[in-house]
């Protein structure tokens, strides 16, 4: 099958639970969103088949693999293909997903990590994940936080502050910690930041 991606690269994931876990990056192109903020280029630009795709990842000799984009579940069936192959040869195989789509069972199970951004307004499909990262915007409210939590089950809760091009929104994600925490939900929520723009690394 063939995958419409934007780029390959070799970092550490900067966010959420495996902050500083060192990772391939498989970005697709494409998004089923037009978040007015979002700071991700998933514009096309590689187009390859899985065999050369497998190949591409395993130069980087690497065992950790991050499906991103974009909206990678836009393109499901390639990425089913693809994560069995990757599971297959004993990688580690995560997905970053928007949660609009639902994986297919066969993806579902060669997946061995879920992290979910959904978006304020934006229908949630997605029926569980390992986490859940939500974007501290202007529309981020503490009752639309508790709706997707009570919507999407999940493992962890983190609040990622906006990076808007003009500033990072850290005061206003701290102040909605407090109001969320205050209700003393299990587990609490937590503040992820995008550790990898900190450090200047991809």
């Amino acid at each position: 099958m063939t995958h419409r991606l934007h780029e390959i690269f070799r970092s550490l994931q900067g966010e959420g639970r495996n902050t500083g876990r060192p990772c391939v990056f498989v970005r697709y192109a494409g998004c089923n969103l037009a978040c007015p903020w979002c700071d991700t280029d998933h514009a096309p630009r590689l187009s390859l088949k899985t065999p050369a795709l497998l190949d591409r990842i395993a130069d980087f000799a690497c065992p950790n693999v991050i499906l991103t984009g974009g909206e990678p579940l836009l393109q499901a069936d390639a990425l089913t293909e693809l994560a069995q192959a990757l599971h297959a040869r004993g990688l580690w195989v995560a997905i970053e997903t928007n949660a609009t789509i639902e994986p297919p069972p066969a993806l579902r199970a060669a997946l061995d990590y879920v992290a979910a951004s959904p978006k304020v307004g934006a229908p949630i499909a997605l029926s569980r994940a390992d986490e859940i990262r939500l974007v501290v915007d202007d529309a981020l409210t503490p009752e639309a936080a508790r709706a997707i939590r009570a919507r999407l089950p999940a493992a962890d809760h983190y609040l990622s502050p906006c990076d808007d091009g003009t500033r990072l929104r850290v005061r206003e994600a701290i102040a909605l910690l407090g109001r969320l925490n205050a209700d003393a939900p299990s587990p609490p929520w937590r503040l992820s930041l995008q550790t990898h723009k900190l450090a200047g690394i991809p």
